[in-house]
């Protein structure tokens, strides 16, 4: 029964290990949908200075074409910089989603164990009652017999 208790206390803990990892992976997953909307910011923004420059350049308007370039310019070196940021944070995403998957297998298997162990137990339990059942019933036979004998024995005393 002590060996169960270990072994239910140490499931426990398989399966705090494996929510701190669910957590470590929902978060990770998180900063990368941060990092991919911030680059269709950035995209977005790029289409939008193109439009918008191009209508600078139709309607003649050099200060409007210089600021759009600028825009363009701008939205292009961010987006170079949050390209290695989001190729990391997928990085430690597939990282965190690998320790997840790992501690729930070994959750699951310790689970499993858990269950066996305890079926073991109780199919233990089962016998001992049964081997007590058992020897009550038997000694009552014996009992019976052993008085079924003495008055067999000793047909006077009736």
């Amino acid at each position: 029964m002590q060996r169960l208790m270990a072994l239910r206390r140490l499931g426990a803990v398989y399966g705090l290990i494996e929510e701190i990892h669910s957590i470590e992976a929902r978060m990770a997953a998180a900063d990368v949908g941060e990092a991919e909307t911030a680059i269709r910011a950035e995209t977005n923004t790029l289409h939008l200075a193109w439009r918008e420059e191009r209508e600078a350049m139709r309607g003649q308007d050099s200060l409007g074409r210089s600021a759009m370039a600028a825009r363009e310019e701008v939205a292009i070196r961010k987006t170079r910089q949050l390209e290695p940021i989001l190729e990391r944070r997928r990085e430690i995403r597939e990282a965190a989603k690998t320790r997840h998957m790992d501690s729930r297998l070994w959750s699951e298997r310790m689970k499993s164990l858990i269950d066996g162990e305890a079926g073991k137990i109780a199919a233990l339990e089962q016998r001992r009652l049964q081997a007590a059942s058992d020897d009550r019933f038997l000694a009552q036979r014996k009992g019976k017999k052993r008085r079924a004998d003495l008055l067999r024995e000793r047909p006077e005393e009736r």
